[in-house]
């Protein structure tokens, strides 16, 4: 495997909501809840993704892994025994073989976050 390969590149990822109204529940809009990220993450870094409540790190997070389908994008995952791999074109078959090598970690902000101290003395 080449290692300048980022392990995974996410392309302009988007995830919408539709919203349905009126008496036939016709899509009348859409809730942009990802709307166009782009990340790379090398071998052996960590991301953490850090926002306010509802803005949407939970949703980029499963769209990345596909617990969610994404409206748009593309998401490249280099497998070490797959190669790469474009996790937006992956069937159900696929996406079981793969998935033991993806993971998010959700944590609970309130158990890791003290409000009262600043954000950079929690960082460091």
């Amino acid at each position: 495997m080449n290692q300048d390969r980022p392990l995974l590149q996410v392309n302009a990822l988007k995830k919408h909501f539709p919203i349905h109204g009126g008496l036939l529940k016709r899509v009348v809009g859409q809730v942009k809840a990802v709307d166009g990220i782009n990340l790379y993450i090398k071998r052996g870094e960590t991301l953490g993704l850090v926002g306010e409540s509802g803005c949407g790190k939970s949703t980029t997070g499963r769209t990345i892994i596909r617990l969610l389908e994404p409206t748009a994008g593309e998401v490249i995952f280099n497998d070490p025994e797959l190669g790469k791999v474009h996790v937006e074109q992956l069937d159900a078959k696929e996406l079981k073989q793969i998935r033991p090598n993806m993971q998010i970690i959700f944590q609970d902000p309130f158990s890791s976050l003290d409000p009262r101290m600043t954000v950079g003395r929690i960082v460091s």
